[in-house]
């Protein structure tokens, strides 16, 4: 983050993205951030003021929101982001903040899955609620713990 020199530095206006943030039936967020950490099909994506157009498709992983000296994560379940001229959207197919994952949830629904994996190795199905459960439990773990 680039900040003025002296004592009453302030961040520039240059210095923020404009963050709209959709998910299926909830209302779009829209505020302001210094950078975002978006997970991707291969890997992840770092997304900061100055960055160059970009569309890409979001994997599952953490999504983490530096803004105001504060930072957030989030249980990023696929989407896409589209970033222009320090306008960014992202939006998502499942998204869950740390501090609102229902972590008993969470873990029935990792003893279910894993308990269809003994069944049967090859449950796509029953292998992708694994990683759901195992991500929302890493991030809830972040604040819960």
């Amino acid at each position: 983050m680039r900040r003025d020199s002296g004592p009453e530095a302030t961040l520039r206006a240059s210095d923020t993205l404009a963050v709209t943030l959709s998910v299926p039936v909830h209302r779009e967020f829209v505020f302001g951030a210094e950078s975002i950490h978006v997970p991707t099909l291969d890997g992840g994506h770092m997304i900061e003021p100055g960055h160059h157009r970009l569309e890409l498709t979001l994997g599952v992983g953490v999504l983490t929101i530096r803004a105001r000296a504060r930072q957030w994560r989030a249980a990023l379940h696929g989407g896409f982001l589209r970033v222009r001229d320090d306008e960014v959207r992202l939006m998502a197919e499942v998204l869950e903040f740390a501090d609102r994952i229902d972590v008993t949830r969470a873990r029935v629904a990792l003893e279910e899955a894993a308990q269809r994996l003994t069944t049967n190795r090859e449950d796509a199905d029953a292998r992708a609620a694994l990683q759901r459960a195992n991500l929302r439990l890493a991030v809830a773990a972040r604040v819960h713990s």
